[in-house]
């Protein structure tokens, strides 16, 4: 069960602080480092490192865990070194085919991470060391071809000399402990950079001497506490002196659930984090510092190429400039990647002064062939830069800010001008609906009103013409002229009413009425229509009570217009059915027949006085399409709302009216 577990809290506790210590060594080591930063050309794919390193290190560890597991279980208690376990457990079991594919395989990987390394480590030598601090001047004064083969030699003479260091290194000094302590101290050491590299991203105070202060403390814990006992007191015994003294003080920090090397992790890590955090805030950074900082960290709101260029104020000229990419690049791609740039930026080939823009794509030019810190320094040797004051940062700072405001109100003002227009494009549209929907309004009116005349004129003219009629024919006549008046006088009312609804020239008579009474009064004169069709007629009564406030020959106004649309569009046989409830303190009332669905982009428009459908049949219902207008300016005067709906195997109209008894009652304990 033993062999199974952490080994307790302290086991857990190690644990825990090497996954700490992974953690940066992934962030941070040289190489991961050179391929996430250096040679990584676009932010799409550290976006897809972000998830596929972490499931290549789960997967890696899937098919690691079942070794180390059967390495412990079965050499438990034999002093075997767990790196050797996938060679030593196929042996253990005398499999010889999976010990020689073991062999090959760890060979094959070791070879290929020499290789890696070496040339990741000797393109940072020759970069960061040899070229800007040794051999650069020499390159300067150098034609293409022969700096080409000179930074050749050079990183040819940097693997070489890596391999050779590394193989000394290993020969004098790691061969009797494992490999896997000196990855960690590796880890442990290259870990203290962690504070100087997550505070110089995230932390606008971050300052080069807390930085500087606080590694050295950190490099100076892990030498004294790790590296001088795990390299030099295992081949000195017996050794005595200041250095086993400065050793066995550390003896005072000993935590005891952890183990040497999470130890001084914990202890390097913090005095360095704080060192750096203290010196940081109790110090005062010049102007650059500050400007680098501040821009550093807000590096989006401040950088709107695509070049990165910082806040430059100096005088460079691109003809000195362009001799030094010709010495590295050759005339050739010099002259096209200055092509390029001054399409980009739409500048002038005769211009003879470099703007930060030019001074940061040269250093990136030059940086793909010697290095960052060589290009800043070739490139610094032929600019001259003016200094700025920490006010001028900060008010270039500020009008960079307000630039980007100021983009973003036009911009933001633009979309409301597109909207605006599409607004406007959207009213015009509806105008032509309307004036369209008014003209077959007119013609319907028209119609309606031409028939009446019509038959008045043609009976008038029969009556006019012929004194002999009998007196039967000649009073059915004047019986049609009469009713014919009376629709004619019907239809110019209906106009004129609705012209004063709008207007809000008809004042309503608003009073205490039973509802079902005003139901029964407004349903009496269609009554017949209804029974002539074999119209089921029901009605649902769901009330309370019956009391409530409106103007009741408006009412019966509306619902006689709800009735009359549904009986025309009612076949015979069908139904219509009156329901009345209350709900949240209002009288709902819905009439539900059964006539075709109105398509759904009419159903909020069939209220509209100028509004007739382009689905209709062409023959068009009686009448002149005033009703429900009619119908919803009287509910919307007494503050209330009438819809319509298909539902079912028909069509429902809700009227719904507020209680305005309940609603003062309300009003008056709000005001008490």
């Amino acid at each position: 069960k033993e062999k199974n577990t952490f080994n307790g809290v302290e086991g857990a506790m190690n644990w825990m602080v090497l996954c700490m210590i992974s953690a940066t060594a992934i962030c941070i080591l040289p190489r991961q480092f050179h391929t996430a930063i250096v040679e990584n050309r676009q932010e799409k794919h550290i976006r897809t490192a972000i998830w596929f390193f972490p499931l290549y290190l789960l997967i890696f560890t899937i098919f690691i865990f079942p070794i180390a597991w059967g390495g412990r279980l079965i050499f438990d208690g034999e002093k075997v070194n767990p790196e050797f376990y996938s060679i030593l457990i196929p042996q253990h079991f005398d499999n010889t085919l999976i010990t020689v594919l073991v062999f090959l395989g760890g060979l094959s990987s070791c070879i290929s991470m020499i290789i890696i390394s070496a040339i990741t480590l000797s393109i940072m030598l020759s970069n960061n060391l040899i070229i800007p601090y040794g051999l650069l001047g020499k390159l300067k004064s150098e034609n293409e071809t022969q700096n080409t083969r000179s930074i050749t030699n050079i990183r040819k003479f940097s693997i070489f000399a890596l391999i050779i260091m590394a193989f000394v290194f290993y020969k004098y000094f790691i061969l009797k402990i494992s490999l896997d302590s000196v990855g960690l101290i590796s880890f442990v050491v290259i870990a203290q950079l962690a504070p100087a590299f997550f505070g110089a991203i995230f932390w606008r105070r971050g300052s080069y001497k807390g930085a500087v202060i606080g590694l050295a403390a950190g490099l100076a814990i892990c030498y004294f506490g790790l590296i001088i006992p795990q390299y030099y007191f295992s081949y000195n015994q017996e050794f005595k002196g200041v250095l086993r003294d400065m050793y066995n003080s550390f003896n005072f920090f000993t935590i005891s659930y952890l183990g040497r090397i999470p130890q001084i992790f914990f202890w390097s890590i913090l005095v360095n984090t704080g060192l750096f955090t203290i010196i940081s805030v109790s110090t005062k950074g010049n102007y650059r510092e500050r400007n680098f900082a501040e821009l550093y960290v807000d590096i989006d709101k401040y950088i709107q190429n695509h070049e990165n260029a910082f806040i430059w104020r100096g005088t460079a000229y691109i003809s000195d400039i362009q001799n030094i990419l010709e010495r590295f690049l050759g005339k050739n791609k010099t002259e096209q990647a200055l092509r390029i740039f001054n399409l980009k930026y739409n500048i002038d080939s005769k211009t003879e002064t470099a703007d930060s823009r030019f001074i940061k794509f040269s250093e990136n030019l030059l940086a793909g062939r010697i290095g960052t810190a060589s290009a800043k320094i070739l490139i610094e040797g032929v600019t001259k830069e003016d200094k700025i004051s920490l006010k001028e940062v900060l008010n270039i700072l500020e009008e960079s800010k307000e630039n980007i405001s100021l983009n973003k109100k036009l911009t933001e003002q633009s979309e409301e001008l597109q909207k605006l227009s599409d607004d406007l494009r959207t009213a015009n549209e509806n105008l032509i609906v309307k004036d369209r929907q008014k003209d077959d309004f007119l013609d319907s009116v028209a119609h309606e009103l031409r028939t009446p005349i019509t038959a008045i004129r043609s009976a008038g003219e029969i009556l006019a013409d012929d004194d002999d009629i009998p007196f039967e024919i000649k009073q059915e006549f004047l019986n049609n002229i009469i009713t014919e008046s009376d629709r004619l006088s019907e239809i110019i009312n209906d106009i004129l009413y609705l012209d004063k609804l709008q207007h809000g020239e008809i004042s309503l008579n608003i009073q205490q009425n039973n509802i079902l009474d005003t139901y029964k009064k407004a349903l009496n004169p269609i009554l017949h229509l209804i029974q002539q069709k074999n119209i089921h007629l029901s009605e649902v009564n769901l009330l309370n009570r019956v009391i409530f406030e409106y103007d009741e020959a408006r009412m019966i106004q509306l619902l006689q217009n709800i009735w009359g649309n549904a009986l025309k569009f009612t076949d015979e046989q069908g139904t219509i059915q009156t329901k009345l409830f209350e709900k949240e303190n209002q009288l709902v009332i819905t009439i539900f027949n059964t006539g075709k669905h109105i398509p759904e982009e009419d159903l909020e428009m069939i209220f509209d006085k100028f509004y007739q459908s382009k689905n209709q049949n062409i023959l068009k219902p009686t009448g002149s399409g005033l009703g429900l207008a009619i119908s919803k300016k009287i509910i919307q005067a007494h503050k209330g709302s009438i819809k319509a709906e298909n539902s079912g195997l028909g069509v429902t109209f809700t009227i719904t009216l507020p209680d305005r008894i309940i609603n003062e009652i309300k009003n008056e304990v709000e005001h008490l």
